[in-house]
């Protein structure tokens, strides 16, 4: 995943508000998970989110900001509680289901003709609605940013990235579901 661009005065208020916050992020984090390399990690990450959600970040009053900072570093720490607990639940037999299988010569060739077709739709498509398909689904920017960087309102991103969604499903579907249909196959045989 590419980082997303921000503005120099976005990146110039970030800055500050990590000279202000960041140290008192650390010991808060450091106190609630009781490790100082995984409170840094999450300081990093609450910062990062700060940059992604800085249009509403940004207004608050610094009091706000870093209630907004703990909250999400302290929900980051529950998400990855969580995570590594889901994870341990996991039978070995449902591990083996859901274990990635390797792909063979034919998919890995369907796979490129798919990506291929992928970027003629993507390329196709009217300017704006092209310029907002390969931020958000090549370089995987959220839509905040992207209506930042295109300087359009945040729901007109939405729209665009909901026809350009209808129409790489309309145009790659056949693709694939014959890709699935041949996978499905493969698999039958492998169990008879």
């Amino acid at each position: 995943m590419t980082q997303p661009r921000i503005t120099k005065e976005t990146a110039d208020h970030v800055a500050a508000l990590w000279e202000r916050e960041a140290e008192g992020l650390l010991r808060y984090t450091t106190v609630i998970t009781n490790s100082a390399e995984e409170a840094g990690d999450l300081v990093s990450r609450a910062f990062e989110a700060a940059v992604r959600a800085w249009a509403k970040v940004g207004p608050r009053s610094p009091d706000e900001q870093r209630a907004w900072l703990r909250r999400t570093s302290k929900n980051m720490w529950i998400d990855s509680i969580r995570r590594s607990m889901n994870l341990d639940r996991l039978q070995p037999e449902l591990a083996k289901r859901y274990h990635r299988a390797e792909l063979g010569p034919a998919d890995l060739a369907l796979l490129r003709q798919a990506a291929d077709h992928c970027l003629r739709v993507i390329n196709s498509l009217p300017t704006v609605q092209r310029q907002v398909a390969v931020l958000y689904f090549l370089e995987e920017h959220p839509p905040p940013v992207i209506a930042e960087l295109l300087e359009i309102a945040p729901s007109g991103v939405r729209k665009h990235v909901a026809k350009a969604r209808r129409k790489l499903q309309e145009e790659l579907g056949p693709l694939m579901d014959d890709r699935h249909e041949t996978h499905t196959a493969l698999r039958e045989e492998a169990r008879a």
